[in-house]
């Protein structure tokens, strides 16, 4: 069976070095921060693909760094809205 990488650089901006098995991973979509505004100014109309949000496979712990809000370099416990861990 083949490894997958982890597609959390697609939100982060920095590539990650994990692979492994697919069971250890994660569906996420997120709204990537140039389409936030324009989503919130269409009242959050439309879904998935049609809203601008991408769906990317994660590890788990990778998702669950993507989905709290980050502030000044640290990691809240408040969820972030724009990031949801599909499965």
């Amino acid at each position: 069976m083949a490894a997958t990488h982890c597609e959390c650089g697609e939100a982060t901006g920095e590539r990650c070095e994990w692979s492994g098995p697919v069971e250890q991973t994660v569906l996420v979509e997120y709204m990537p921060t140039p389409h936030r505004a324009s989503h919130e100014a269409a009242r959050n109309s439309g879904v998935y693909p049609h809203n601008g949000a991408i769906r990317i496979r994660c590890e788990r712990s990778c998702a669950d760094r993507l989905a709290h809000v980050w502030r000044d370099g640290e990691q809240t416990a408040e969820r972030d809205e724009w990031v949801t861990v599909l499965s």
